[in-house]
């Protein structure tokens, strides 16, 4: 059985509260690293996951990263949370733009 690890990921996300939600972010990312770097992982959508994830600490750091395409559910989402992310002050409201400009969906 194939898990929908995105899905996964989106509704871990949703059921923290906003202000915790940048270390639950970061953790993740360290964690996919560690996958990636150990070859524990295979599903392509962990790299959507870990593209999200360096988006927000791009934004975090005042960076920006390389415009991808991602599948269209996927933006979505990621977009709810980086709205929940301005509105609770976690991230400037300059995100949504950096947000349209880094992610379209496929």
């Amino acid at each position: 059985m194939k898990t929908n690890i995105v899905k996964y990921f989106l509704e871990l996300l949703e059921g923290i509260p906003a202000k915790g939600i940048p270390l639950v972010i970061e953790l993740e990312r360290e964690m996919l690293m560690d996958d990636s770097l150990h070859e524990r992982i295979a599903d392509g959508e962990v790299a959507s996951i870990f593209i999200f994830c360096e988006f927000v600490k791009a934004v975090s750091d005042k960076d920006m990263i390389t415009p991808v395409a991602l599948p269209k559910s996927h933006v979505a989402g990621y977009k709810t949370i980086v709205m929940r992310l301005i509105e609770a002050g976690e991230l400037p409201a300059t995100a949504l733009e950096q947000f349209y400009l880094t992610f379209r969906a496929s």
